[in-house]
């Protein structure tokens, strides 16, 4: 057996005769045997880069939609005046608390009809579902930090609302959108259940492909080895925990102010 592609061997133990007594004292018959040879196998020569390549791809378009619908209507939330707002953005929530499980037949049956089923605009959309929500609850958060005392100063010269929210507004709220983009990758990084049932051989993500196991054209099945999975689950796994090590404080931030505004 392997612990997290690190040849260790627990067979003996496992067996039930790796542990002796010697001179009174517990001896574990087993090897440990460290090596980052499974990690280089997994980023070199395996599937691995081309897994995280396609994780990528999805999360990119999928980012940029969200932020494209996102920003806007996370704005108009935090500072337009408009009948409904509150329902809007807790409908929003609500949408979030949604089973994917709800949809994701639904979308595989269309998917493959219309064409979209192992394509990357396909993912994109459907991963949109996930974050959409998220990123305007977070974005509403930041927006809404802003001092009411800023908005009125740019409309004392005269700007347009829309004049505001470009040159004023957006380039202030430029770190909480980073914040949320990253946030939004993590999230689609680990998502599972939409990537396992829309990808095929040609968008399979890091989720999909460490839980299948990795083969080197993505394509055919081929005996496991536990040592370059548990390597490449590893290597899935460390960049999700940075992420949010790095933007933990902005995140209750976001969420914090977008539910007291």
């Amino acid at each position: 057996m392997a612990l997290e592609g690190y040849s260790i061997d627990l067979s003996p133990l496992l067996s039930g005769k790796g542990v002796r007594l010697v001179a009174g004292i517990p001896y574990y018959s087993g090897g440990v045997f460290p090596t980052p040879i499974h990690y280089l196998d997994a980023l070199i020569i395996g599937a691995f880069p081309k897994l995280v390549e396609n994780s990528l791809v999805i999360a990119f378009i999928s980012i940029a939609i969200a932020l494209g619908v996102g920003i806007p209507v996370a704005y108009i939330l935090a500072r337009v005046e408009i009948k409904g707002k509150t329902m809007i953005a807790y409908l929003l929530l609500a949408l979030r608390t949604v089973s994917p499980f709800v949809v994701i037949i639904p979308l595989y049956i269309t998917y493959s009809r219309i064409g979209l089923y192992d394509t990357y605009p396909g993912v994109s959309l459907a991963e949109d579902m996930l974050i959409l929500s998220v990123v305007v609850w977070m974005l509403r958060g930041f927006f809404a930090d802003i001092p009411k005392e800023v908005y009125d100063a740019a409309s004392i010269f005269g700007n347009t609302e829309g004049q505001i929210f470009r040159r004023v507004i957006l380039p202030m709220v430029i770190p909480g959108i980073v914040v949320t983009a990253l946030f939004a990758l993590v999230l689609i990084w680990n998502e599972f259940l939409i990537a396992v049932t829309l990808t095929g051989p040609a968008t399979k993500t890091v989720a999909v492909g460490v839980w299948t196991g990795m083969t080197e054209n993505q394509v055919n099945f081929k005996s496991v080895n536990w040592d370059d999975l548990n390597a490449a689950g590893t290597l899935a796994f460390v960049p999700a925990v940075a992420v949010m090590l790095a933007i933990r404080k902005y995140l209750a931030k976001g969420f914090s102010l977008g539910t007291a505004h």
